[in-house]
């Protein structure tokens, strides 16, 4: 597999399906997001009140949510664009500035107030949870609301990573998304979960909003969930454009099959990955049965239907950067 930088791979997606569709909700679980940033300036972005958000006083934590929603709500044009600008967003905290951790009780009351708010996408950071091995019935009853509800969990996959706990409680909708470098390699280690039901995803510097109006760059499960989680929102809004209701499981079967082939170092490592526009462009032609031509004339590059026969064309182009 071709190395490519996390940078590159955040450049491609832009623009994608013209920024998404107001009607697609994407949740993001981590902490707080400091919305006075200008790259949110217009961004349908709303804060959940939880207790862990009540917590934070603009440290490690809101640091780390406001570069985590950034890469998906950032607004055209501002000075950190995400992929998914167009997209209803959810700030649901679940890190506090004056502790590392999450409690099963904290994460399950997250999700429950994500789905409450209508959230098709639950972006899930990696951190410290309490009592990671067992779930608890709690954490149990918000994930089986989560399968009612059809939703889909994006989780970050890292070595601190809960896709394997949410996996235990019975998530059917759940895509662990690890991190790898320029050269294929695995940044932070990885969740149990991800080489069995997740993709590997450039995540090397990945560049977001800063505190006090900043710009930075990080790398890991984290920030190139919160790309897929991006991604998984434009594709269900690309679903509601083609007339069909949005479908959280689909586009899960979508993205894994439309994933390329990674020759990891061990078996025991994930084996698929996204590495660029043709992953995507595959994956919304896998769930809607349209090709996407970017070549139409619009601000945000918007991708319109071009024809109803995926298989008779090639990958359209994304519109490029201005």
């Amino acid at each position: 597999m071709v190395g490519v930088a996390g940078a590159d791979f955040q450049q491609e997606l832009l623009f994608a399906f013209g920024g998404g569709d107001p009607q697609i909700t994407i949740a993001v679980l981590d902490g707080p997001v400091d919305r006075t940033h200008d790259c949110f300036r217009g961004a349908r972005l709303a804060p959940l009140d939880t207790a862990a958000g009540a917590r934070c006083a603009d440290g490690h934590a809101t640091a780390q949510g406001t570069h985590i929603a950034s890469l998906i709500f950032g607004q055209p044009c501002s000075s950190v664009e995400g992929v998914a600008p167009l997209c209803r967003g959810l700030s649901v905290p679940i890190f506090g500035d004056d502790r590392p951790d999450c409690s099963q009780a904290d994460l399950a009351q997250a999700i429950v107030m994500a789905l409450d708010h209508g959230a098709h996408v639950i972006h899930i950071s990696g951190g410290l949870f309490e009592g990671r091995r067992q779930p608890t019935a709690e954490l149990s009853a918000a994930v089986a609301q989560c399968n009612d509800h059809n939703a889909l969990i994006v989780a970050g996959a890292g070595r601190d990573g809960c896709a394997s706990l949410l996996r235990r409680c019975g998530a059917t909708n759940l895509l662990p998304v690890g991190a790898i470098d320029r050269h294929g390699r695995l940044i932070g280690g990885g969740d149990a979960s991800l080489h069995e039901i997740g993709i590997a995803v450039p995540g090397a510097r990945l560049i977001g909003a800063a505190r006090e109006g900043g710009i930075s760059e990080r790398r890991g499960a984290n920030y190139s969930a919160a790309l897929i989680a991006g991604i998984a929102g434009l594709l269900l809004g690309a679903q509601t454009a083609t007339g069909q209701a949005p479908d959280p499981a689909a586009a899960i079967e979508a993205i894994l099959g439309s994933a390329t082939p990674r020759l990891a170092a061990r078996t025991d490592e994930c084996q698929r990955a996204w590495i660029g526009r043709a992953n995507v462009e595959a994956a919304a032609a896998r769930l809607t049965g349209v090709i996407y031509d970017s070549a139409a004339n619009s601000p945000f590059g918007l991708w319109h239907l071009a024809q109803t026969n995926p298989q008779s064309s090639v990958h359209a182009a994304f519109r490029p950067r201005a």
